[in-house]
């Protein structure tokens, strides 16, 4: 697995997280509404290089917010320390993911794209290549 696909896999599950937490207070039909909407507007989106270079570098700063708390999380004692550690984990992915001048949606959309759309990953990766050149 290539280090932009295993840096994109870890983004997603973490944001999930995220995300779910962000709408947690929607139903279950509403969600399942959302999911089809989401879809369908997946198939039909496209990215300009702008938003692809936000998503990247919110990519990298979740990621090392993920980091971050990995090692509090091994090292916390109770279960209620953890669940709050992976709240202040998934505010933080969230406030990395809109300083990127991302909303969480537009990011998670963009990650399970990449993961689905080749041709999106390639573009994804030209900008990481970019950014680690530059």
């Amino acid at each position: 697995m290539t280090r932009l696909a295993k840096l994109i896999a870890l983004t997603l599950s973490l944001t999930t997280g995220a995300v779910s937490s962000v709408y947690a207070a929607q139903k279950v039909q509403d969600n399942e509404k959302a999911i089809t909407q989401i879809q369908t507007s997946v198939e039909q989106q496209q990215f300009d290089d702008s938003t692809l270079e936000k998503f990247t570098v919110a990519m990298y700063a979740v990621q090392d917010v993920a980091k971050a708390f990995e090692v509090k999380l091994q090292q916390a004692q109770s279960t209620e320390k953890q669940q709050q550690l992976q709240t202040n984990a998934r505010e933080a992915m969230v406030d990395e993911i809109e300083q990127a001048g991302l909303e969480v949606k537009t990011y998670t959309t963009i990650a399970q794209l990449v993961r689905q759309d080749e041709a999106l990953r390639q573009r994804v990766m030209n900008i990481v290549n970019d950014q680690d050149n530059s």
